[in-house]
């Protein structure tokens, strides 16, 4: 167990610093933690100080190599070896994995303010009173953005076909598994079973290449999924997800576009065509046509999540459904009702070629 822990430590960056934050449940008076380190501008605390903080208890089991926290919705299970949350027999994705750093397990701000919060089920306050700032990934990030913004301007061209190519990023794959169902089902399964249909679908009828990030099972770069979409042919991205929820009743497909193209959630039918962007229009027609076949529609949200980058290239990241609603689960494992998917994303995105075309032909 000592070799396993030192082994993990050896990984770590040597550049930590001692930090200080305040947690507690809303309404609650807040517990300062002194026993923090930072990592790249990433806080992480002891996870035995963050749920005495939050009035839950847990141990480290050293038989299964995992921390185990007692809940009210059982017995939930973390380790330095996963990324994900086990609750039951249910498995939800962490934005970081647990490490051991300094002879303790500890746990970021992201674990706090989101899994800890539904295991409570309550909001909790979150205040990092060291933040490291020279330290923080700002500057990763503003590069990768800038890589998305070169990615994913939308190429024109004065004559040919308005969709001359679509590129599809199925999410996930080799070690990256995405959500496990209960089942033992995992996410990425799911997604480059309809990636690769569509993509059938679509050369079949349209006759244009379709570029898919990945067409097996193995882990991908960012820089390698955003190939397929960088092409200059490409104008439509579409990402294929699944998703997993607490409550076992949620269901449905939910599309998510990027942050500054919708001002606030909207219900399909209340987007007005004309203010759209080609993403918003996108991701409208694939609604429609998901409804049209009786298929649940969550809903199309605005999301800051950089896998959707930046730019014009019309991109809309579909949730398939959730993994953790045991008869969606079912549903989304059968051909029939994968075929019923795949007919309607192709059905919307013939639709947007067609509103879009309209569009053009307005402006001249």
């Amino acid at each position: 167990m000592r070799f396993f822990i030192i082994l993990i430590c050896l990984f770590l960056p040597l550049h930590s610093a001692v930090a200080a934050v305040d947690i507690a449940l809303r309404g609650k008076d807040p517990v300062r933690l002194k026993d923090v380190y930072q990592q790249r501008g990433v806080p992480y605390i002891a996870i035995e100080d963050a749920l005495a903080a939050v009035g839950l208890k847990g141990h480290w089991n050293s038989i299964s190599h995992s921390f185990l926290i007692s809940t009210k919705h059982g017995r939930a299970e973390i380790s330095p070896a996963s990324s994900f949350l086990k609750v039951g027999d249910e498995y939800y994705p962490l934005e970081e994995k647990p490490r051991f750093i300094d002879g303790r397990l500890r746990v970021t701000d992201s674990f706090i303010l989101n899994q800890l919060a539904q295991l409570t089920g309550r909001s909790i306050y979150f205040r990092n009173l060291d933040p490291d700032i020279d330290n923080t990934p700002t500057k990763q990030e503003s590069t990768l953005e800038k890589l998305f913004a070169f990615f994913l301007n939308k190429k024109t061209t004065a004559s040919g076909p308005l969709i001359r190519a679509v590129a599809i990023d199925p999410g996930h794959g080799g070690l990256d598994t995405g959500v496990i169902a209960s089942s033992g089902y995992k996410e990425k399964q799911l997604n480059l079973e309809i990636a690769e249909k569509l993509a059938k679908q679509l050369k079949m009828k349209l006759g244009i290449p379709i570029y898919l990030s990945r067409d097996g099972d193995y882990e991908l770069t960012m820089e390698q999924r955003l190939q397929s979409a960088s092409r200059e042919d490409v104008d439509i991205w579409l990402l294929v997800h699944a998703q997993a929820a607490f409550s076992t009743a949620m269901n449905g497909v939910t599309l998510f576009v990027r942050p500054e193209e919708i001002a606030q959630d909207v219900a399909v039918e209340e987007a007005a065509e004309e203010h759209l962007s080609d993403s918003m229009l996108l991701a409208n027609e694939l609604a429609l046509a998901l409804q049209e076949r009786s298929i649940e529609v969550r809903g199309i949200y605005p999301s800051s999540r950089l896998s959707l980058g930046r730019g014009n290239l019309p991109t809309v990241q579909i949730e398939l459904g959730f993994l953790s609603n045991p008869e969606e689960l079912q549903q989304l494992q059968t051909p029939e009702y994968q075929q019923q998917i795949i007919q309607a994303l192709y059905a919307g995105i013939r639709q947007y070629a067609k509103q879009s075309k309209e569009k053009i032909d307005g402006v001249n």
